[in-house]
């Protein structure tokens, strides 16, 4: 895992959501897949306490956040109903992308999951790489 070493540039909040049954698979674990949607809220959660939910990203700011990397690695099965603890970490923020780490684990303590998403600044007319914009780079950077 590329995950960056050292502190995390800022911690996004940390969100709860209990395993559904439309996230297990036949043996009754939750599904590899099914691991992106407990990331995809803390994501949504660090850009809306940035000040910077996705829709004033694209319609403010001109520019789409797309996802161009994704890692993760299993450390333990989670089961139907035990409750799940999230958190999107900024480690790194380039030119046009930065870097969030989400460890997930179960409320107990266990480390099910860390994921690492790499997001990029996009052009909303050539959907080309472009740099994040100054008032949201500066959010990120602890500037504002």
């Amino acid at each position: 895992m590329s995950v960056d070493v050292g502190a995390p540039l800022r911690i996004g909040p940390e969100v709860r959501d209990r395993v559904r049954w439309s996230d297990v698979d036949k043996m009754d674990v939750v599904y590899y897949a099914r691991y992106l949607r407990f990331m995809e809220i803390a994501e949504d959660e660090f850009f809306r306490d940035l000040g910077y939910p996705h829709n004033v990203v694209s319609d403010t700011l001109g520019v789409w956040i797309a996802r161009v990397r994704l890692e993760i690695d299993f450390r333990a099965p989670a089961r139907l109903d035990d409750e799940i603890v999230c958190r999107a970490e900024l480690r790194k923020v380039g030119g046009s992308s930065l870097r969030l780490a989400f460890p997930i684990d179960r409320a107990d303590g266990t480390r099910l999951a860390e994921g690492v998403l790499v997001l990029a600044a996009l052009d909303q007319r050539t959907m080309r790489a472009t740099r994040i914009p100054d008032p949201l780079a500066r959010a990120l950077r602890g500037e504002d």
